[in-house]
This record gives structure tokens, C-alpha cells and sequence, in this order.
């Protein structure tokens, strides 16, 4: 993986737990990083079970292992590039190699 080829901006959100409610309390921002976006691989459609007919993105970012380890329940939203202030949820999570981690993300839908 080029460093050159992280381009686009990303932000990591987890769900704040400040409300009784589900799904009303919020997001915490968890961890910010530079990655590397393109479209999914007909593997990563399989894997995660992806809609073909839904917007879905792989994300590879560096590991930073122990300091954050992306989670299926949280999301991301890519700050710059085509999909500038899409929010994905991350769908699967798995090691590219001994450097980064490779991130498959489905758009949510407001």
C-alpha cells in the first residue's frame, strides 16, 4: 500500500450510550485517519452480504493496533472525495496486511 494512495479524509464514529432511547444518543467521534477508498470486490459483496443495488465503499486505513480497531457497530463518514459527508456503516473488518486494515462500508440512508 502507497502512502500517496490515502487521499480521502475519514472520520470513525461510535454511538454515544447518553440516552435511554436506542440510536438517540448521538455519536462519538473515536478516531480520525487518512485511507484509501474504491469500490468493493465482488468478494467483499459476498462477505459482508452487501446490496448491489445500495452505495458500498472499501475503506483501507493503516493499523494502529492497539490505539484503534475498527468495530461492525460503528460507522464512518469520508470527509473529502465523491462520497465528501456520506456516512457508511462498517459492514466487515479484516487485515489487508501487516500494515493496514480493510474496512467494507454500506451507505446509510436518511
Amino acid at each position: 500500500m502507497r502512502v500517496d494512495a490515502m487521499q480521502d479524509f475519514v472520520t470513525f464514529y461510535s454511538s454515544g450510550t447518553d440516552s435511554p432511547y436506542p440510536g438517540m444518543g448521538g455519536k462519538e467521534v473515536v478516531f480520525k485517519s487518512w485511507g484509501e477508498i474504491y469500490e468493493p470486490s465482488s468478494k467483499d459483496i459476498e462477505l459482508s452480504s452487501l446490496e448491489t443495488s445500495s452505495v458500498n465503499v472499501t475503506l483501507v486505513v493503516r493499523n494502529t493496533f492497539p490505539e484503534f480497531v475498527p468495530k461492525v457497530n460503528q460507522t464512518f463518514i469520508i470527509q473529502t472525495g465523491m462520497y465528501q459527508d456520506t456516512e457508511f456503516n462498517i459492514k466487515n473488518v479484516a487485515p489487508k496486511d501487516e500494515n493496514t486494515i480493510k474496512i467494507v462500508g454500506s451507505k446509510i440512508w436518511a
